[in-house]
């Protein structure tokens, strides 16, 4: 019981430490005094708009009133220049991605997809030659003996 008391009374002691005054003006001891009430205080100032103060912020914001007053909003441009201009940022990205050197990866799946595509160009080329007629394949040997068979050797 001792300590809760002694505890209150330390308590007490800082409320009336806090604001000796607020007693005077009909508040309750420990309440803090209203922001009215500069007593030779300083008020903060209102922190500066780091995005506002930027100079790209204020270019920005100047370059679209300018756009505004002219009538071209980025939401109302023709459909042509929309077009031109994907256009153009797709050719900018293509010319920055040959630029850029290929990494180990990316030069090693280069090979292998040219010779998978080696290797396909090989297999229609057997599909091919396989769905011939088979007249269309003897009229093939007959002229290579026609054409070995000028000049006196004969190929089988």
């Amino acid at each position: 019981m001792g300590l809760s008391q002694a505890k209150r009374g330390d308590c007490k002691a800082q409320q009336t430490s806090v604001s000796p005054e607020a007693g005077s003006r009909g508040c309750d001891p420990g309440t803090y005094l209203a922001a009215g009430s500069n007593n030779g205080l300083i008020e903060p100032k209102k922190l500066p708009n780091p995005v506002r103060e930027s100079k790209t912020h204020q270019e920005l914001h100047r370059e679209l009133l300018f756009s505004h007053r002219r009538g071209l909003l980025p939401e109302h441009k023709p459909e042509l220049q929309k077009v031109l201009e994907t256009r153009r940022f797709k050719q900018l990205k293509q010319q920055q991605e040959s630029q850029r050197p290929l990494t180990d990866l990316e030069e090693e799946l280069r090979k292998r997809h040219q010779m998978l595509d080696q290797y396909e160009r090989e297999l229609a080329l057997k599909r091919e030659q396989e769905r011939r007629p088979e007249f269309i394949l003897v009229k093939e040997s007959l002229k290579k003996i026609k054409l070995s068979g000028e000049t006196g050797v004969r190929q089988t």
